[in-house]
């Protein structure tokens, strides 16, 4: 397995590199500055996730492309643990954007007086959770569909995001106060959901990927 994610780890160097690094990190910047505290928010739950989905929906493009699963399935490894080691390079860079959706949140909470500590946490954790449930539903799709199943999902993400917000808007429904209210309970429960649904999505992407290659 440490093999394949060294792998996708060159691939995503090679395809994004430090131009692509300097560039994301501008966009956050710019985001924080001009949006001040509302900037954290979305950079942790859209910026973030949408960028870890894109590198999945690029790996899997390069996959396609330079017909790497052909060979992979050559190799002396199970089917599942090819799929399995996607899996990990996703949560790894998962574990990034919370990195990344932290630091924005502490910049802003320092900066601008946003929110709380306590929120600063909270938002992190629910941008870890988002981006989970995005690739659970990102993953099956691709094995199925190809990569363009991907970037429909990340299409209907952003709809949903838009609907989330425009609704919130009308309605006057502050979703970080509702989730603050209830902040010890939360984590606990997202991430229930998430680890139940990365597991189903998992073993579906794994028998999707067996039927592909008998």
């Amino acid at each position: 397995m440490k093999g394949f994610l060294w792998k996708d780890y060159l691939t995503i160097r090679k395809k994004y590199g430090l131009p692509r690094l300097v560039l994301d990190l501008a966009i956050v910047a710019a985001l924080l500055i001009l949006l001040e505290g509302t900037g954290a928010l979305v950079v942790s739950l859209v910026l973030v996730p949408l960028e870890v989905t894109s590198m999945v929906v690029s790996l899997t493009s390069f996959d396609e492309t330079w017909k790497w699963e052909k060979y992979a399935v050559a190799l002396p490894v199970s089917k599942g643990e090819i799929v399995k080691s996607r899996y990990a390079f996703a949560l790894l860079m998962t574990l990034v954007g919370f990195g990344v959706a932290l630091a924005a949140n502490l910049i802003a909470w320092a900066a601008f007086g946003a929110g709380s500590l306590g929120n600063c946490l909270l938002l992190a954790v629910g941008s870890f959770f988002l981006t989970l449930l995005v690739l659970a539903v990102l993953f099956p799709s691709n094995y199925r569909l190809g990569v363009n199943a991907g970037v429909a999902v990340m299409i209907l993400f952003l709809i949903a995001v838009l609907v989330l917000w425009f609704l919130s808007r009308v309605t006057e429904f502050s979703w970080l106060a509702a989730a603050a209210a209830h902040a010890a309970l939360l984590p606990w429960a997202g991430f229930a959901a998430a680890a139940v649904l990365f597991l189903l999505s998992y073993f579906l992407s794994a028998a999707l990927f067996r039927r592909k290659f008998r």
